[in-house]
Order: structure tokens, then C-alpha cells, then sequence
């Protein structure tokens, strides 16, 4: 074979190209390419296509002129050109102020109240029905919230509140049977403290994406705490007032309708015509919305020792409570005036001292110990505090009460939470809400219902002392609990359960 040979027959085993055309191959130069936009050969022709149609549009409209709202210092905005983040939730942060303040002034009271019109054995009624009705209640609202439109939801409770506070109110006015007028309202107090604040914040859920939620949520928690902080300074400060002008203390109660009937119609009219209008609207039995959350936490073991630990632990701060409600009126005696003022100092310096640590260790503490962590800091706080009000009960001792309340009060309000939110952050967006009910509200409602039957016992034989032993010694049950939770945490986050929440987020956020 010739050199010229080789040459040409050097690429034979490559597949002859075959033309588009039909017709035989032609020899001869190849045609110039065609520059149609619309070519099947031009594989980038869609950027001159989207190019042209993003000028048609231009031509039509002409170019928009960004909007640019003066922007208040420090204020966080997710989109320059809309509405500012604050702007948008203020309205919730105002109901929640206002919720935080009769909450709060209204536990203080009507618990003062109790023990000053029923003596301490009222509660081992009281609080087992507190608990059964807040469960009752948290069960309806589980069932409706996801599915109703948030605001028509919020509308029919705000509505069903102020009617039964009216109902109360003008019971204990018409001194018909006083102390079940005021264990009325304390326990719809409770529901104003735990359910209401659980509506709006659904519907910040609802408002705010991901990446807005974190800019905007602690500001919003602020006034939660403002609001908490309020509600105390009036119950510690009115009676000295109200006893100058000879009016009842439970005169302040009133503001309790008035906020629901703000819940009712001035945030829904807000809130019209924004995200938080509208619910999931998705059809789900009560079953299945419960089964749901229970598989969840069956199916990733921590949660459920975290579950089990939760329980003990608020059936022992209940019984605690009982044992400083029973004490102080032990000391001081049924003297409204003097429980209530008592009473609402150490609530108020407690909540002093939730807000420093909020402000200037709560994050460090996170960061140090880790969500289990921290976890574990209630039960060991509840042990310690029952022990201390057990020591001031033998030595009439005020302080030591105080001291042994702060203890349980404390990290419950502040670094406890932040822990449990963080944790409930892990779970995937759809059973976020269940989990939620399963591992905030339940606990508190079963710790109500089981603090009557420990703490009664002690307050039966007259023996106060041991109702806050009591309280001790189950809440040392709990400890375990939380040790194991610790030691299993990390292995639980490669639970798949976890996992598809990670990954959702990091689409969400572009992780």
C-alpha cells in the first residue's frame, strides 16, 4: 500500500457521516451554516429566543423603577423592595404582648385567689381538671388548625374565650360560689398561656419563609417577654394600689376578655388578605394527625426517651408548684394581698433572670453543651428546687421558697426552650407542628393532671413538706432519661427521619 494510500485509509473505522437530506451525499464544499435562531443545528438558539422576548417585554412595559422604602436602623428586610419584616409582624408581636401580659397577671391572681378563698387542697381539684381541660382543648385545636383558614380558627377561640371569661367574671362579681368562678378563670388562663400563643404562632409559620423566620422570630419573642414582664409588674404592684382605693384585686381579671376580643377580630383584620389568611386545607383525621407525630417519635428512639423524660419531669415542676402554693400560704397565710404581692416578686425576678440569661449565656450554653445538653439541666433543676422548698417549709424559711421555685421557673422559661425549639428544628416542616404537641403541651397537661394525686398525700396529713420531696424524688426519674438522650443524641441525627429534614432545608436555603 501506497504512502498516499495509508494516508487516505487512515480513519476507515470511523462511520461515514450521513447527511440530513435524503438525497445521495454530493460532493464539493459544505454549505455556510444557517443562522435561523429557530435552527434544530443551533443548540444555544434559546438564549437569542429568551433575549428577544425579555426585550419585547421591555419594550412594552418599559423599565420598572425600583421602589425603595426608607429603611429603619437595624431593621432586617429579605427583599430590599418590598415590605419590611417588622412592619409585617408586628401585629403578632402586639397580640402576643398582650396575651403574655393577662396570661401572666391572670395565673398570678386567680392562683393567689385559689389559695386564699379554698385553702391549698383546692388544687388537687384544680389542677388535674386544668389539665384535662388543656389537653381537651389542644386536642380540638390539633385537629382544625391545619386545616381551617388560621384566622377563622383564631376568630371562633378568641371569641370562645372572651365568652367564658365574661361568664366567670360575672360569677365571681355576683359572689356566686367565688372559688369556682376563680378556678374557672385560672384555667382559662392556663389555655390563654399555652394554646393562643401556639394559634399566632402558626400564623408567623404561615407569614414567613424560612430564611425571614430567622431574621424576624427573636424579635418577635422579645415582646412575648416584654409582655410577661408587664403582666407581673402589675400583679406585684396593684394590690397596694387597689387595697388605697378599696377595689377588689381581682378587678385587673377584665383585661382578660378585652385581649380575647382583640385575638379575635383586630388581628384577623391585620392579617386579611396576607399568607397567614389561609390554611394547609388538608382533610386528616384526628387519628391520623396523632399517629402520625407517634410514629415519628417511636421511629427515632431519642425522641422518645426525650419524650418519656418530658413527662416526668413536668409531673415533678407541677408538684413542685403545688408545694410553694401550699407553703406560702402556710407562712404568710390566706391574705390575698400579701400572696399575690409575694407571689409576683419572686415570678418577676425569676423572669429577670430568664431574660439575662436569654440575652447573654443562652447561646454560649447551646453552643457548649449541645440541644441534649441542655436538655438535661430542667430535670436536674427540678431535683434541686424541690429539695430547696422542702428546706423552706421546715424553716419557714420565704426565701428558700423563692429560691426553689426560681429553680424549676427558670431554666423552663428560657434556656429549656431555646433547647426545644432547636431540637424541634430538626424535624421535617410536615409533622413539625404534631411533634410539637406531643413534646410541649402533653407533658405540661399530664404534669397538671398527675401533680393532684403525688402532691396529695402530703397536703392530706398536713405533712407540706413532702409534697416538694415528692416532686424531688420524681423528677430524679427523669434523669436517667435525659442521660440517655444525651448519650444516643448524635447517633439519632443519621436517623433517615432527620435527614430528610436536612436535606430540605438546604434546598430551601441553597446549602
Amino acid at each position: 500500500m501506497s504512502e498516499s494510500e495509508w494516508a487516505e485509509d487512515a480513519w476507515d473505522f470511523l462511520p461515514k457521516r450521513q447527511s440530513l437530506s435524503q438525497g445521495p451525499p454530493v460532493a464539493g464544499s459544505a454549505p455556510a451554516p444557517e443562522t435561523n435562531a429557530d435552527s434544530v443545528d443551533d443548540a444555544w438558539g434559546f438564549l437569542s429566543a429568551r433575549k428577544a422576548e425579555v426585550l419585547a417585554r421591555i419594550d412594552q412595559r418599559g423599565v420598572p423603577e425600583a421602589v425603595v422604602e426608607h429603611r429603619e436602623r437595624g431593621e432586617f428586610r429579605a427583599d430590599m423592595g418590598g415590605v419590611s419584616l417588622k412592619r409585617r409582624a408586628v401585629p403578632m408581636a402586639r397580640v402576643l404582648l398582650l396575651v403574655s401580659v393577662a396570661g401572666f397577671l391572670t395565673e398570678a391572681v386567680a392562683a393567689t385567689q385559689i389559695i386564699s378563698l379554698g385553702g391549698p387542697r383546692a388544687l388537687l381539684i384544680v389542677y388535674p381538671i386544668g389539665g384535662i381541660g388543656l389537653l381537651l382543648v389542644a386536642l380540638l385545636q390539633f385537629r382544625f388548625v391545619d386545616q381551617a383558614g388560621r384566622l377563622k380558627v383564631l376568630r371562633i377561640a378568641g371569641l370562645g374565650y372572651a365568652s367564658a371569661f365574661v361568664v366567670a367574671l360575672l360569677m365571681l362579681g355576683a359572689s356566686v360560689v367565688p372559688v369556682v368562678a376563680v378556678a374557672i378563670i385560672y384555667l382559662l388562663g392556663d389555655q390563654l398561656n399555652f394554646l393562643v400563643p401556639l394559634l399566632v404562632w402558626s400564623l408567623a409559620g404561615d407569614e414567613f419563609n424560612v430564611a425571614e423566620g430567622r431574621k424576624v422570630f427573636g424579635w418577635i419573642v422579645a415582646w412575648t417577654y416584654a409582655g410577661q414582664v408587664l403582666g407581673l409588674v402589675f400583679a406585684a404592684t396593684s394590690p397596694l394600689l387597689l387595697n388605697q382605693l378599696d377595689v377588689p384585686l381581682t378587678i385587673v381579671l377584665v383585661v382578660d376578655p378585652i385581649v380575647c376580643l382583640v385575638v379575635a377580630f383586630w388581628l384577623p383584620h391585620k392579617l386579611k388578605g396576607t399568607f397567614a389568611a389561609a390554611g394547609l386545607a388538608r382533610p386528616e383525621s384526628l387519628k391520623a394527625s396523632i399517629g402520625s407525630a407517634r410514629d415519628f417519635i417511636n421511629g427515632v428512639p431519642v425522641w422518645r426517651l426525650f419524650f418519656i423524660s418530658s413527662m416526668i419531669t413536668f409531673v415533678g415542676g407541677m408538684t413542685l408548684f403545688i408545694g410553694f402554693m401550699s407553703s406560702e400560704e402556710q407562712i404568710i397565710g390566706d391574705d390575698a394581698t400579701k400572696l399575690q404581692i409575694y407571689f409576683g416578686s419572686v415570678m418577676l425576678a425569676s423572669l429577670v433572670i430568664c431574660l439575662i440569661l436569654q440575652k447573654f449565656f443562652a447561646e454560649r450554653m447551646l453552643e457548649k453543651l449541645g440541644i441534649p445538653g441542655v436538655l438535661m439541666i430542667l430535670p436536674l433543676a427540678t431535683v434541686f428546687g424541690g429539695i430547696l422548698v422542702s428546706v423552706g417549709i421546715l424553716t419557714s424559711n420565704l426565701a428558700w421558697l423563692a429560691v426553689g421555685l426560681a429553680a424549676w421557673f427558670i431554666p423552663r422559661w428560657s434556656i429549656d426552650e431555646n433547647a426545644r425549639r432547636a431540637a424541634l428544628a430538626l424535624v421535617p416542616d410536615e409533622r413539625r407542628t404534631r411533634v410539637s404537641f406531643l413534646v410541649d403541651l402533653l407533658p405540661v397537661s399530664v404534669g397538671l393532671i398527675a401533680a393532684g394525686p403525688v402532691a396529695a398525700l402530703g397536703l392530706l396529713t398536713d405533712q407540706l413538706w413532702a409534697v416538694p420531696l415528692a416532686a424531688a424524688i420524681v423528677a430524679g426519674v427523669a434523669v436517667p432519661f435525659a442521660i440517655k438522650v444525651r448519650r444516643g443524641w448524635a447517633d439519632s441525627l443519621l436517623n433517615w427521619r432527620l435527614r430528610r429534614r436536612k436535606q430540605n432545608r438546604s434546598s430551601i436555603l441553597g446549602e
